[in-house]
């Protein structure tokens, strides 16, 4: 009795990581909740309202999704309509005969076709590159035309006559349609706004299925039986790719999104948790040890690092916060044998699991069950093609149409298999095959690993000079045709952005930057964490002693005022080096300066919803215009430059006056770069120690912007390319420096009864304890 007693305190003092005791064992007396924190009440209560304000919520929206479905589909019936009465003033007879006989085929063509594409570039946006925005068109024209098709296909079969059916294998093509609404694996949502119509698919999922079978029966004379009875298991397989991406979009809704973070699973059996009492090796372990003890192989054993972490970080991209003890503080370190180009391959495999679970099907078709079902769906498809190939040859259909059938049925197969190759070749593949107990799965996982592309990190980055879009001529003609349509300009902006490699250097030096202030913020606390992120490089400047000079431009002025200043200034300064030919005195800092100056530049340009709010778009315009006034038209950017420097007040005074600019960041930038490079003489510096007060100072910058961006923001840039400022963002949460991680102390009556907090890397469904 008295070994139950002391086993039962154990357990009721058991790491609130676990949850309430009384979801272990309920015959457990939890009258006494001396240890347990309040903080677990306190997102007790977060949960219980979050999902009071989701039930009403998820009311409403669904039935405006429903509408916006039967919107869609009244579009496509009143097209379809409208189409058939044109057509029927419009063209002759034998023109009419010939678009009646082939109008179906072209469509269920075309609809394959459209399949097959978004399959080959559906998860290819993801990536950054110069042909990002192409990509991303052809996606997201491809994701609107492909369910729009299908309806209208579906919709002229509805409203065919019996006459107008020139064929039954036209009827046996209905169930195809009903495949391609289920979309590729590649692709469920082309942005998050999509997730949240998962109603209006569900809705969409009874209703494309009712008008399918009452196609069926509406010609069920035209069909032959065996026909009729081939055409079953395409139905099944189709309503099983449109329930997967049914259900995909539910779960990646913000909803349930964010309810999953709560959804913590209860211990499968009391014993579990005597087991992890008597078994301490098992808790409080750094990463690497656990990975240890699990016995990981070193070949994949990066696979299970991010994993774990992503598990972890997931929560801050549904901008919640994490409270954490700060005994528990080991989980935001880094190892120090993780270098630079380790530490960004971890973060890239980390946002690609947070981009499969937002943007694909890959979550739920890698799972026990959604093997099987795909093994289902493949052997269906195969049995229907050698059905299809024995049967066919006794009637005499037309060969378009078998030819047709035929290339419906390898095209979905075909799908099917280039989709498997595509999911166990992906991270999360191989980690549910190493994950196995079984040795053959195993082994094909650690086969998979040597034909996977190795993970390098970032590797593109965006840049965009302000003076090169002000001095280079237009590439758009007809700009002022394009402007009605664009205002903002955004297309000359894209053709001026050119691309760079994110070399290792530049790796290095961030990840440096980071770890330093990991160093700055270690044994501190969260209002610390605050004035280090919130350091736009004003201690930088302080350790030059020039912050009577230039810090106002870190303190006093908004961010985008800032980053124009700091950009026109970078700018100037280093073409002045370069045309004086001080290249091999400059260091790496130089070139870090650029790059990173005209990446925040391009975020400034065609991605400000990154960076805190403010009149940045206006600051910027004006700025443009009044660069575009100081410089004469066709004026060559060495000219620029040279021009550029020791403007007096009078000729500022004057282009400020002519212009009626009050926004313009021009002249400051200028004044400022000015200022930079007689300092070099007056302090004494050499140019590469100019260089890193200006490479430090963007390095800040690029922190601070990480920091402010919303962690929602981040996930929705996934949509249109990695960027380097989500890359670093994540690195930084995985450093503890980020606003949603609050480090805390013991409460008092914890520490009375020597509570020592633990971490359980195979509990980590547990996490919703330490929301805030």
């Amino acid at each position: 009795m008295q070994a139950l007693s002391t086993l039962a305190f154990k357990i009721d003092k058991l790491s609130p990581y676990f949850a309430q005791t009384s979801d272990f064992h309920p015959n457990l007396d939890t009258s006494n909740h001396l240890y347990q924190d309040q903080s677990q009440a306190g997102s007790q209560r977060v949960q219980a309202a979050f999902e009071l304000s989701i039930r009403g919520i998820s009311h409403i929206f669904g039935a405006l999704s429903i509408g916006a479905m039967i919107v869609t589909i009244a579009s496509a019936l009143l097209f379809v309509e409208i189409k058939d009465a044109a057509f029927l003033k419009t063209l002759s007879e034998v023109m009419l005969s010939l678009w009646l006989k082939w109008e179906l085929r072209a469509m269920v063509v075309l609809s394959l076709t459209v399949q097959l594409i978004l399959i080959r570039y559906g998860n290819r946006r993801k990536f950054s590159g110069k042909n990002l925005k192409l990509v991303s068109f052809l996606v997201w024209t491809m994701y609107l035309f492909a369910d729009w098709l299908a309806t209208v296909a579906l919709s002229t079969l509805l409203r065919s006559r019996r006459e107008q059916i020139t064929s039954p294998l036209v009827i046996f093509w209905t169930p195809f349609l009903l495949l391609h609404l289920g979309g590729p694996d590649t692709i469920t949502a082309y942005s998050l706004s999509d997730n949240e119509l998962w109603p209006r698919h569900f809705f969409g999922l009874c209703f494309q299925v009712g008008v399918a079978l009452y196609v069926y029966v509406k010609f069920w004379t035209l069909t032959v039986t065996v026909l009729t009875f081939m055409a079953i298991p395409i139905f099944i397989v189709g309503i099983i790719k449109y329930g997967e991406r049914v259900r995909a979009l539910f779960l990646a809704s913000n909803m349930r999104f964010r309810k999953s973070v709560f959804s913590a699973s209860a211990a499968k059996s009391f014993e579990l948790e005597i087991d992890l009492l008597q078994s301490p090796s098992k808790r409080d372990m750094k990463l690497e040890e656990y990975l240890n003890h699990r016995q990981i192989k070193d070949k994949y054993r990066y696979l299970y690092r991010a994993f774990l972490l992503f598990q972890v970080f997931r929560p801050l991209f549904s901008d919640l916060k994490l409270r954490i003890y700060r005994d528990l503080s080991y989980i935001f370190k880094m190892e120090n044998k993780v270098s630079a180009e380790e530490a960004f391959k971890m973060v890239e495999i980390e946002l690609g699991f947070l981009y499969d679970l937002l943007y694909t099907k890959i979550p739920i078709v890698i799972s026990r069950s959604g093997v099987i079902l795909r093994c289902v769906c493949l052997s269906l498809t195969v049995s229907t093609l050698i059905s299809f190939l024995i049967i066919v040859g006794k009637h005499g259909y037309s060969k378009v149409d078998i030819g047709i059938s035929y290339l419906l049925m390898v095209g979905a197969i075909f799908i099917e298999i280039y989709s498997a190759i595509l999911h166990l070749s992906s991270d999360r593949g191989i980690l549910w095959f190493t994950s196995q107990n079984n040795r053959f799965l195993k082994a094909t996982g650690s086969k998979l690993v040597f034909f996977t592309k190795a993970k390098k990190g970032i590797q593109k980055m965006a840049q965009h000079s302000l003076l090169g879009y002000c001095l280079q001529p237009r590439k758009i003609k007809l700009a002022a045709v394009f402007n009605i349509f664009d205002p903002e300009d955004n297309l000359e902006k894209y053709f001026h952005t050119s691309w760079k490699d994110v070399n290792p250097d530049l790796k290095i030096i961030i990840y440096s930057h980071l770890k330093e202030k990991r160093d700055q913020y270690e044994g501190f606390g969260y209002y610390n964490l605050s004035d280090l992120l919130d350091n736009r490089g004003y201690d930088v400047l302080k350790k030059k002693g020039i912050t009577n000079d230039f810090g106002w431009i870190v303190t006093d002025v908004e961010f985008t005022h800032s980053l124009l200043l700091w950009h026109i200034a970078t700018d100037l300064v280093f073409y002045d080096d370069h045309q004086r030919h001080r290249v091999g005195s400059l260091g790496p800092y130089c070139q870090l300066s650029k790059l990173l100056s005209d990446y925040m530049m391009y975020l400034l340009f065609l991605c400000p919803a990154m960076l805190p709010e403010g009149i940045g778009n206006l600051r910027h315009h004006d700025t443009c215009i009044e660069a575009k006034r100081f410089f004469h038209k066709d004026v060559k950017i060495k000219d620029a430059i040279r021009g550029s420097y020791g403007i007096d007040i009078e000729s500022r005074s004057f282009f400020i006056e002519m212009g009626s600019r009050r926004k313009s960041a021009f002249f400051e930038g200028c004044q400022i770069a000015s200022q930079l490079q007689e300092w070099v003489s007056s302090f004494q510096w050499d140019h590469q120690e100019k260089w890193e007060l200006i490479g430090e100072v963007w390095l800040d910058m690029l922190t601070y912007a990480a920091s402010q961006c919303s962690w929602k923001e981040h996930a929705r840039q996934l949509q249109q390319g990695e960027e380097l400022l989500t890359h670093v963002a994540l690195l930084m949460a995985h450093l503890g420096l980020t606003r949603k991680i609050n480090l805390v102390d013991l409460p008092e009556r914890l520490q009375k009864v020597d509570f020592q907090p633990s971490w359980y890397w195979d509990r980590l469904d547990r996490l919703a304890y330490y929301l805030a």
